[in-house]
């Protein structure tokens, strides 16, 4: 599974310091629309120009492994109820000067219970930890649980992309966004505003 630079309040800037990761769920009231129900929409995107390219469907477990047996284990022995994904894209006129997040993914899990959602989170984060290369870094507080990572990589002109991976925790949902965009113009407060937008749905 794999935002737009600009002004954000001194609160959001301190809370990207931070950490909010919980080493234990604690029971909290269940949320229970479909999956699909909580994913970013349109038009929280922040900047101009984004058109899906995956509108917003059902995925399992097996698709959400990526191709890792053990993580679609983990997430069906973490009793995944049903999840979704949707994906946007934003052309640019030039990549190598462009700003802001070009590719976004939001996805969610919706879990049997809180524990149920913490051991999946649990999962998803050692799996995307244990990418090579990837980098793990704090979110500063973001639902029940969160955490971030990011990786680098190289387009075919050359242009050297950063993406980074927000995975975090509410009640008995998993939520997961990518966010991918040139490396110096596009930075983990870009995915984290997508993020907290994101998250604002889930209360």
């Amino acid at each position: 599974m794999r935002a737009v630079a600009g002004g954000m309040s001194c609160a959001l800037l301190l809370a990207a310091c931070g950490s909010s990761a919980a080493s234990s769920p604690s029971p909290t009231t269940m949320l229970t629309k479909p999956a699909s129900a909580y994913l970013l929409g349109l038009d929280q995107l922040k900047a101009a120009g984004f058109v899906a390219v995956e509108a917003a469907h059902s995925v399992d477990a097996g698709q959400l492994g990526v191709g890792d047996s053990t993580l679609a284990a983990a997430l069906t022995s973490a009793g995944l109820q049903d999840a979704a994904t949707a994906r946007w894209f934003r052309s640019v006129p030039q990549l190598s000067t462009s700003n802001g997040p070009i590719d976004v993914r939001s996805t969610v899990l919706r879990c049997s219970s809180t524990a149920a959602a913490h051991n999946a989170y649990a999962a998803l984060t050692r799996h995307t930890d244990a990418v090579p290369s990837m980098v793990a870094e704090s979110t500063g507080p973001l639902g029940d649980e969160a955490h971030a990572d990011e990786i680098g990589s190289v387009a075919s002109d050359g242009t050297r992309l950063i993406e980074f991976t927000v995975t975090w925790r509410t009640a008995n949902l998993v939520s997961v966004l990518v966010a991918r965009g040139r490396e110096g113009g596009s930075g983990l407060i870009d995915a984290l505003i997508l993020a907290h937008a994101q998250a604002a749905g889930e209360q």
